[in-house]
C-alpha cells in the first residue's frame, strides 16, 4: 500500500466580491468560526512551528506578517466549506504557501498517515502554521509530534493536548489521539532508546490503539453536539 500524501489546494479562481460574502457568511455560522473571533489565537509550539484553528483571512495575513513560510491543513478540502474557499483565496492573493493533510480525530490515525506527518513536518518550509478546524486535538497531534521528533520530553510534549490552553478534552472520543502518545510511552519503558519515527513505522498498531481506549458519553456530548468539533 502507497502511503497517502499531502495535496495542493484545488486551482479554483479567485473569488469575486458576492462570492466571498457568502463565504464568510459560511464561516462565520455554518463553519462556527464566529466562535474562532475569540479563541482562535496563533500559539507558537517552537519558533519554527505554530498551530491555530482554522485562520481566517486577516489571520492568514498577519500569520505572513509574522514571518509563516507555509500553512498546513488537516482538514478536508471540501469546496462548500466557506473557511477553506477563503483560505485557497487569501493565500492565492498573498502568495503563501497552503497544503492539505486531511487527518481524522476519532480514531488512532493510520500508520501511513503518521509517517507523512512526520515527513511534513520535516520536509515543509518554515516557519509552518499547523490547523485543524477548531485547533485543539488534530493539531495539537501533530504539534507533540513535532515536540516527541525535536528529542522534548514527553510531559513536555503532551501540554500540546492540555485543554486549559489548547482545549483539547481526553475523556472524549479525541482522547484516542492522547492513548497513541501513551502506548509509545509504555514501548519505551519496556525498550529504552525507542525513538517515534522508530515505533511508527515498526511497532504501532492503530487498531490497538483505538481498541484500547474508552471514551465518556457526557465528554462525547460535549465535543460533538455543543463544541461541534470535526
Amino acid at each position: 500500500m502507497s502511503r497517502r500524501t499531502a495535496v495542493l489546494p484545488p486551482e479554483v479562481p479567485l473569488l469575486s466580491f458576492g462570492q466571498r460574502i457568502r463565504a464568510w457568511l459560511n464561516m462565520l455560522f455554518v463553519d462556527h468560526s464566529i466562535f474562532r473571533f475569540i479563541y482562535n489565537t496563533r500559539m507558537a509550539v517552537t519558533p519554527e512551528l505554530h498551530r491555530c484553528g482554522h485562520p481566517m483571512p486577516y489571520q492568514l495575513r498577519g500569520a505572513q506578517r509574522a514571518g509563516i513560510k507555509t500553512v498546513l491543513s488537516l482538514r478536508g478540502n471540501e469546496t462548500h466549506l466557506g473557511s477553506n474557499q477563503l483560505e485557497w483565496d487569501t493565500c492565492k492573493r498573498i502568495g503563501l504557501n497552503l497544503v492539505h493533510f486531511p487527518i481524522g480525530s476519532r480514531s488512532a490515525p493510520q500508520r501511513d498517515e503518521v509517517l507523512e506527518i512526520i515527513n511534513l513536518l520535516e520536509t515543509l518550509p518554515k516557519p509552518l502554521l499547523i490547523h485543524c478546524k477548531s485547533g485543539a486535538d488534530r493539531a495539537g497531534m501533530v504539534s507533540t509530534i513535532w515536540q516527541l521528533l525535536r528529542g522534548e520530553s514527553f510531559d513536555t510534549a503532551m501540554r500540546q493536548l492540555d485543554f486549559w490552553r489548547h482545549g483539547h478534552i481526553k475523556a472524549a472520543k479525541t482522547g484516542v489521539l492522547d492513548q497513541l502518545f501513551y502506548t509509545y510511552r509504555d514501548h519505551v519503558a519496556a525498550h529504552p532508546g525507542t525513538t517515534f519515527p522508530d515505533w511508527v513505522a515498526n511497532h504501532y498498531d492503530p487498531v490497538a490503539v483505538t481498541a484500547s481506549f474508552k471514551s465518556n458519553f457526557w465528554a462525547n456530548q460535549l465535543v460533538d453536539r455543543i463544541l461541534r468539533r470535526e
